[in-house]
């Protein structure tokens, strides 16, 4: 077995996708418009638009889903939170990187923090608009 991607669902798709734009500096590779992405970059990074399933589901004329995944689907969920997983980028210059993440101003971003334990790291985080936390690591950091 292997992991195919990693995906995050999201009710603010439009707003999640340009995020990772930017984060990324690349487009994603789109497989259906308007509900899925996916985004090349070491592995999969994809995100889903619940929206756009719910409203084929709600639509009078649904052949696109069977009543096991409606079901599911319709189930009561508490609303799902990021308090697991941290989803954790290198990039070659630390120091360029946090500039640039900075100046995009899209989010709330950490101070760049250190931690050797068997060698040096650092890295920064930031959340993404659905509160996934992105930690960005890296070489070539200079202290300011």
């Amino acid at each position: 077995m292997e992991l195919c991607c990693t995906y995050i669902e999201t009710n603010k798709f439009n707003e999640v996708v340009s995020f990772y734009e930017k984060i990324l500096q690349i487009k994603p590779n789109i497989y259906t418009k308007d509900r899925w992405v996916e985004f090349e970059c070491g592995n999969k990074l994809s995100i889903y638009n619940r929206k756009f399933d719910e409203e084929k589901i709600n639509s009078k004329n649904n052949v696109n889903y069977n009543d096991a995944y409606i079901k599911d689907f319709n189930k009561e969920q508490e609303r799902k939170v990021n308090n697991i997983i941290t989803l954790n980028f290198y990039t070659d210059n630390l120091s360029t990187e946090y500039s640039r993440i900075k100046d995009l101003n899209i989010g709330k971003i950490s101070e760049i923090m250190y931690v050797n334990i068997t060698d040096p790291y650092y890295y920064f985080t930031i959340k993404d608009p659905e509160g996934n936390l992105l930690e960005i690591c890296g070489d070539n950091y200079t202290k300011e």
